[in-house]
């Protein structure tokens, strides 16, 4: 018979399993992007979406 913890460890698992594949499907629909120089900043990087660096896609400076 379970106790309450081994159905607590159950519910803990069923939870990372869950936040594992919405990770993973995040993953699978993010773009694979191709290297090249950036349209905006003209920077050479090893992946461009769209033709823009990550910096120049999200507006942050880069460092």
């Amino acid at each position: 018979m379970a106790d309450e913890f081994d159905r607590a460890s159950e519910r803990e698992q069923q939870a990372r399993d869950a936040a594992l594949a919405a990770t993973r499907r995040a993953a699978a629909a993010m773009p694979k992007g191709e290297p090249g120089e950036c349209d905006r900043c003209g920077e050479y990087f090893v992946r461009l979406v769209g033709g823009l660096c990550g910096f120049c896609r999200d507006g942050r400076a880069r460092p």
